[in-house]
């Protein structure tokens, strides 16, 4: 009966054999698979991957468990974010389509070659194989919901069809029919321009902080070098006031600055909305965070002590520099460098250092090290203060009992800081 089928058209598919070289068709797209795997492992080893925003533990150690932005290229994924188990997963689903007929097909709109089972040939493609978006984000909306199942439903045997979870990727690829390609180029192309038409003639509203000027001053570790672009535009989000009617909000204009970290001479572009150091919230996600900030390099840590200093200092024009290290002042180990939360200078010498020490520095905590750690903070402590105290250096200590914004600026106070 298989033989029969050899030459039947089904949608743009038309059927050349029973696909005898499929099994080294799969063979092939696994080792495929292996070895990007590999080179997945070793671009996490080597830190050349960032974890996920949406998905992952922030960590400076690997972890192969995280979720990684990554695209991989071998097999499909419904978000620009995998782990390892994906590779895996995507390895066993090829082993178990090993068992099963898969024709060999041709694309009569594109060309390509295709393998399928004959449950996909039934669906009668209109495309070899397309992206349909599939929202997985419905919150308790049932009307959604039964939509997604619907949809989950209709092509769960369908090959052809690739669910993406992501509306952002649903765009041309090499891996995608042709035809559909050029189709959807073109719808993009002119909702591009549709889109274009409507946001040239919206009100233009100027971002926080616009009207500052932070060219030549420093903000934590970050040197703000110059403002690259003063009509920086972000465009607004698409609203649904009511069902099935768009509306556009303002567009917000910001200057971009190019930022470097005096500390690892790395470079960045900050937008000028996004400087602030800003206290914890009442409610939500920033409840517990204490002090923090948008703009900061990822080469060291801030703690939320720390950026009630920072905020202190910049507001009060202080000329001040972070994790300030001394030559030749060294742990206890005799390598490792010691560092001074800040340095603050006046007429351009050296006036005071200032150290913000936690809980860390007067009791064990199993989060930094526990007793073990506590003894070679207190001592690295000491090494500090004896060097402050031969060198005629003031250093301003503020313990984790005065961590509050007014007490803080009481003490600053109390040693000519501000």
């Amino acid at each position: 009966m298989s033989d029969k089928l050899i030459g039947e058209v089904f949608g743009c598919l038309e059927i050349l054999d029973e696909g005898m070289d499929y099994e080294q068709f799969v063979d092939d797209k696994i080792k495929c698979i292996e070895d990007e795997k590999k080179e997945f492992i070793d671009a996490i080893n080597n830190k050349k991957l960032k974890l996920s925003k949406k998905i992952g533990w922030m960590s400076d150690e690997p972890d192969l468990s995280s979720f990684y932005s990554y695209i991989p290229i071998n097999f499909d994924s419904s978000y620009e974010y995998v782990n390892l188990s994906d590779f895996d997963m995507a390895i066993n689903d090829l082993k178990k389509q090993r068992g099963f007929i898969h024709y060999k097909c041709r694309c009569r709109k594109c060309g390509k070659i295709r393998y399928y089972r004959y449950a996909t040939l039934e669906h009668k493609p209109r495309y070899c194989f397309r992206p349909e978006y599939c929202s997985d984000n419905c919150g308790y909306a049932v009307k959604a919901q039964d939509g997604n199942y619907r949809k989950l439903s209709k092509y769960s045997d369908d090959e052809s069809v690739c669910l993406i979870h992501d509306r952002d990727l649903v765009v041309p690829s090499e891996k995608y029919c042709g035809k559909w390609n050029d189709n959807r180029g073109k719808v993009l192309k002119k909702k591009a321009q549709n889109d274009a038409e409507i946001i040239k003639n919206l009100p233009r509203v100027y971002g926080e902080n616009y009207d500052c000027s932070f060219e030549g001053t420093k903000y934590e570790s970050l040197e703000i070098i110059e403002c690259i672009n003063d009509t920086f535009e972000i465009l607004p989000d698409l609203d649904y006031a009511r069902r099935h009617h768009q509306h556009y909000g303002n567009v917000m204009v910001l200057k971009q600055y190019r930022c470097r970290c005096y500390l690892c001479e790395k470079e960045k572009i900050v937008t000028c909305d996004m400087f602030g150091i800003f206290p914890p919230t009442k409610y939500g996600s920033r409840a517990y965070d204490g002090y923090w900030s948008k703009v900061y390099c990822d080469c060291h840590i801030i703690s939320s002590f720390q950026w009630i200093v920072n905020d202190i200092l910049i507001k009060n024009n202080v000329d001040y520099l972070v994790e300030v290290s001394v030559d030749n002042l060294c742990g206890i180990d005799n390598c490792t460098p010691l560092r001074f939360d800040f340095a603050v200078y006046k007429e351009g010498k050296l006036f005071a250092y200032i150290e913000c020490q936690g809980e860390q520095h007067y009791m064990p905590v199993e989060k930094f090290g526990g007793e073990l750690q506590l003894k070679i903070q207190q001592k690295n402590d000491n090494i500090k203060r004896e060097y402050v105290k031969n060198n005629n250096i003031t250093l301003i200590e503020i313990s984790y009992k005065h961590k509050k914004y007014d007490k803080v600026v009481s003490i600053l106070k109390e040693h000519n800081i501000i």
